[in-house]
């Protein structure tokens, strides 16, 4: 699966203003995250220098009408570089699993270094594509350390159809008045790093 991706800082805008505005362009509230990302470095090639990922994330989900599920899930995921120039596509491999600390000791038992934490609450809306009637989701993100942002995603099942999905988002960030200037292709593990280094 291909994840195409826009990632924009909020830093600017208030949140509420830009659920308003999703929400007139047809964007559903699904649910509220709270998500913890344990980001892993390979043991045969420094993950910062090839542009991939390997994360786990430990989430507990609140649904639209307040009811929490009674469990936090898991998943596993490898991320692979950024396809493009202009956004943060990427291939991308994910699966759930049953236990966190279990699969963090099986990474770290195979030589991955556990490298930084990222945590965020993160309420996510969800809309259909007309064109391509493929589902997009948007999410507002409060991320610990750095702020607002939001992101916008589409899953497509081929290269073929990045370009068009590409534009598609670029077409909503415009409708909900954020500047192509606020987007960025750095991950927030990355943002995180320099904001470390930069101290």
């Amino acid at each position: 699966m291909l994840e195409v991706e826009i990632k924009a800082n909020l830093t600017e805008f208030a949140k509420e203003n830009i659920r308003d505005k999703a929400e007139k362009l047809g964007f559903v509230y699904s649910s509220t995250l709270k998500e913890t990302d344990l980001y892993f470095n390979g043991n045969d090639r420094d993950f910062r220098h090839t542009d991939e990922a390997l994360r786990l994330r430990n989430y507990q989900r609140t649904s639209s009408d307040d009811k929490e599920y009674s469990r936090s899930e898991t998943l596993i995921t490898y991320k692979g570089p950024k396809l493009d120039n202009t956004s943060s596509s990427r291939i991308e491999h994910e699966t759930g699993i049953t236990d966190f600390n279990t699969a963090k000791r099986l990474l770290s038992a195979l030589g991955y270094i556990p490298l930084f934490t990222v945590e965020k609450t993160r309420d996510e809306f969800t809309a259909v594509c007309t064109k391509r009637d493929q589902c997009i989701t948007l999410c507002l993100d409060t991320v610990t350390g750095l702020g607002n942002y939001m992101e916008l995603e589409i899953l497509v099942n081929s290269e073929s159809e990045r370009e068009s999905a590409s534009d598609c988002l670029f077409n909503i960030l415009d409708k909900l008045g954020i500047p192509q200037e606020n987007v960025t292709r750095k991950s927030y593990l990355e943002l995180l790093f320099m904001k470390v280094k930069n101290k």
